[in-house]
């Protein structure tokens, strides 16, 4: 695995973590997009060849760290260049510059997946609409991750305000993590400790983005626009924990999955037993299977 820095924007330079398959692989590039208070690291189990649910052995991966997060740096002096649309720019360049880099080129052989958890599957599906025209063929599917809707969300202010102060501190991340993101019976001390690291990890106009102003973002007419202009049928796999609060299955089989059907995608919906809105940590199995049905 290789650490690779993007130059996206001014003031920003995003990082991801990159992996190469052993043998020659006519598999897509995978590219995972995290959560609102993730990082790449989020996808330990899926890209880690020391777990039972890696993909990195068979597939070429990039685990985005997305602007602000992680190892990933964004503007300091702009309160609103953390939004769901700049985000979706850094990946659709990051795309372009593995696609015009003579030693990752090959990455992009056989195109790519996104695969986007909560805020990071709200970018997934805004990045789709600002690729270059060299790469509008290369999209071969999304699986998206307790996905955010592509329409606007407006929490109650009092949510938003508790929202505002989850990650301030590695006490008040553990509190969020165990009372509202995960199941803790799902969760080991690592995946704890690596969540309380990455939450803390992110710049503070990053944090107060997503509950100020990108969750109310409206991405939905450019999503439908280039969902509905694909050669093909794009493969859109669902996925929404049974016992999630922040984005309960049933808003994730109205305001995603219906949404994304009326616009022309092949969208099939699985809702993850005994897990809340980790996935990743708590069930990365389900999005292996998703994954490699494709």
């Amino acid at each position: 695995m290789s650490s690779t820095f993007f130059s996206t924007a001014s003031q920003t330079s995003i990082h991801a973590r990159i992996t190469h398959p052993f043998k020659q692989s006519d598999k897509p590039l995978l590219v995972f997009l995290h959560y609102w208070g993730g990082a790449s690291s989020t996808w330990y189990k899926l890209t880690s060849l020391e777990t039972p649910t890696c993909l990195s052995d068979a597939y070429p991966t990039a685990a985005v760290d997305l602007r602000g997060w992680g190892k990933s740096t964004g503007p300091l002096d702009d309160e609103r260049a953390y939004s769901v649309s700049a985000m979706a720019a850094d990946v659709a360049s990051v795309l372009l510059q593995l696609h015009q880099d003579a030693d990752n080129g090959s990455l992009l052989a056989n195109g790519f997946v996104l695969i986007g958890q909560s805020m990071g599957a709200k970018v997934a599906l805004a990045a789709l609409s600002q690729l270059s025209d060299t790469l509008l063929k290369a999209p071969k599917g999304v699986v998206l991750v307790a996905p955010a809707p592509p329409t606007p969300l407006a929490l109650p202010a009092e949510m938003r305000e508790q929202q505002r102060g989850a990650y301030a501190s590695a006490e008040s991340v553990r509190w969020t993590v165990t009372n509202v993101l995960a199941n803790p019976d799902n969760l080991s001390e690592l995946d704890l400790e690596t969540v309380v690291r990455d939450s803390l990890s992110g710049n503070p106009l990053a944090k107060t983005a997503w509950p100020s102003y990108g969750m109310e973002e409206d991405i939905s007419k450019a999503a439908k626009n280039v969902l509905s202009n694909l050669a093909t049928r794009i493969p859109v796999r669902a996925l929404a924990g049974e016992l999630d609060i922040v984005e309960p299955r049933e808003r994730v089989e109205k305001e995603v999955c219906q949404f994304l059907e009326d616009a022309g995608a092949d969208v099939s919906f699985r809702v993850v037993d005994g897990v809340k809105h980790l996935i990743p940590l708590e069930r990365p199995e389900a999005i292996y299977e998703a994954v490699v049905g494709l």
